[in-house]
């Protein structure tokens, strides 16, 4: 008798396991032709290219529903949609949590004109132009500036455009234009029915190239990077082999950090901001391990955020441990935030440690108290 309870309770967390690390997607009146499917990683970090790479893809063959695992959602994820005669969309999805049925609407278009306000002193600035701006990229977005590449198009001699072939009955849909010697410049877009081609005006500024180099180790490849500008999404370069770059589309007189996204763990660079000629050094980088604790009890403290500076930051986990790599040598400080609901109100502790970080060296067993 206990063996068979024991078999009926092992075999009842298997199925919640199984459950917890799958989802199942369904759609709506599926076209005979099926839907393809492709997953992006749920990363609206200031520091990840924008649109993500792809996680992979899927083609349903007249399927109506499809079950993915972790491969394909890690926890959670951003899946598009696509077929034949249907309005490309997108939807966010989490592991062990089924969405609602996807609705596969006809597409939708957005039309409108890209130009360049041209200001006139009378008694105070004017516009006394608006010149066109032909050869812009004009990219549907869905999930906002930080989302998925749903549709695109380039405008023509007059600076008009006209992108279609997407769900308009969305939200958090948004218009991103680049032009080449333009600062870059998104537009929310709000929701309308398949039969309304909405036209909007984007106005785009002069913004200068900002130019900079790389300087890695003789055996790294530079050109597996991406330099980015943090917190501008839509705003990146690949560096040359020699490791200078060209940055552009950044607004004039802002000057952001710059992230350099693929950099192996065993590399970093100390902080750096987009200028006329910046230049990254990368050099071994240093690791740090250790846990959070209460300072009083010396309890730990899971779940609680720890940092370094702006760039680097993890989760601590149930016991409290935590390792953060990729730093930059150099004195530094670890801080630490650790939160929770006390009667209905949201309490907030936090914690530091100064730590000496020391190049191609892992720092161990370092604790930082909680007060």
């Amino acid at each position: 008798m206990f063996a068979a309870v024991g078999l009926c309770l092992g075999g009842w967390q298997l199925w919640q396991y199984v459950q917890a690390h799958r989802v199942t997607l369904t759609f709506r009146d599926a076209p005979a032709t099926g839907v393809e499917l492709t997953f992006f990683p749920e990363q609206l970090a200031f520091a990840a290219p924008s649109p993500p790479p792809p996680l992979g893809t899927l083609a349903l063959a007249a399927a109506a529903a499809v079950t993915v695992g972790d491969d394909l959602v890690p926890g959670q994820a951003v899946v598009r949609y696509a077929a034949e005669g249907v309005g490309t969309g997108y939807r966010h999805v989490q592991l062990g949590a089924d969405p609602a049925p996807i609705e596969l609407r006809a597409p939708g278009s957005v039309r409108g004109r890209v130009v360049e306000p041209i200001p006139l002193w009378s008694y105070g600035w004017r516009c006394a132009e608006l010149r066109p701006v032909a050869d812009a990229e004009v990219v549907v977005m869905g999930g906002g500036e930080h989302g998925v590449e749903l549709a695109a198009a380039r405008t023509d001699a007059a600076g008009e455009f006209l992108v279609g072939g997407f769900d308009r009955a969305l939200d958090g849909l948004a218009v991103r234009v680049r032009a080449a010697g333009f600062a870059i410049e998104h537009r929310s877009l709000a929701r309308a029915s398949a039969a309304e081609a909405a036209a909007t005006v984007v106005g785009l500024m002069r913004a200068p190239s900002l130019r900079g180099r790389i300087v890695a180790p003789p055996a790294f490849d530079v050109r597996t990077l991406r330099v980015l500008a943090r917190g501008l999404p839509g705003i990146e370069t690949v560096p040359a082999a020699d490791g200078s770059f060209v940055l552009e589309h950044v607004p004039p007189g802002v000057r952001p950090r710059l992230v350099l996204y693929g950099l192996p763990t065993t590399l970093a660079h100390a902080p750096a901001r987009a200028g006329p000629h910046v230049r990254i050094d990368l050099v071994a980088a240093a690791s740090v391990r250790g846990r959070v604790v209460d300072a009083t009890t010396e309890a730990a403290l899971g779940g609680a955020l720890v940092f370094c500076g702006d760039d680097h930051a993890v989760r601590a986990d149930a016991s409290g441990r935590f390792e953060l790599v990729q730093l930059p040598p150099g004195p530094a400080t670890l801080d630490a935030k650790f939160e929770f609901r006390d009667r209905r109100r949201r309490v907030e502790r936090t914690g530091s440690c100064p730590v000496l970080l020391r190049a191609g060296e892992v720092l161990t067993d370092v604790v930082v108290p909680v007060e």
